[in-house]
């Protein structure tokens, strides 16, 4: 529920379209790797950047971008098929990102934890902006 206490402020003094940003941090979900005959923990931190819906925009769900819907796009990535590694899972979460019309910019963190002892856990950073 909004603060209607303080005046919501979407003003940007570079003339530039507002943005707000969006994380999401630790999120754990088994996936398949090629070659791999059991799934995996990856974990993921997701940073977004999200045009703001302007001054005045109702206290509505739909008018900002819910995390959520971040959440339940990569569930289905990980429940999906084999990937072959922690850059083929952070560019398929970065487009997945990328297809929500308010994001324009995303950041993906992806680390894929060791499968077997003495493993070292592996992992990649990626930025895609929307062109």
């Amino acid at each position: 529920m909004a603060d209607d206490t303080f005046p919501r402020r979407a003003a940007n003094s570079t003339g530039t379209a507002p943005t707000y940003t969006i994380f999401l941090n630790d999120f754990t979900a088994p996936v398949a790797i090629r070659g791999e005959a059991a799934r995996r923990p990856a974990r993921f931190n997701v940073r977004l950047t999200v045009a703001h819906p302007g001054p005045g925009f109702p206290d509505s769900i739909h008018a900002v971008m819910s995390y959520e819907d971040i959440v339940e796009d990569l569930r289905r990535l990980c429940a999906g098929p084999a990937v072959p590694g922690p850059e083929d899972l952070a560019e398929s979460a970065a487009e997945l990102c990328l297809e929500r019309p308010k994001v324009r910019k995303v950041r993906v963190e992806v680390e894929l934890t060791a499968g077997a002892a003495g493993e070292a856990s592996a992992g990649v950073a990626i930025t895609r902006e929307r062109a």
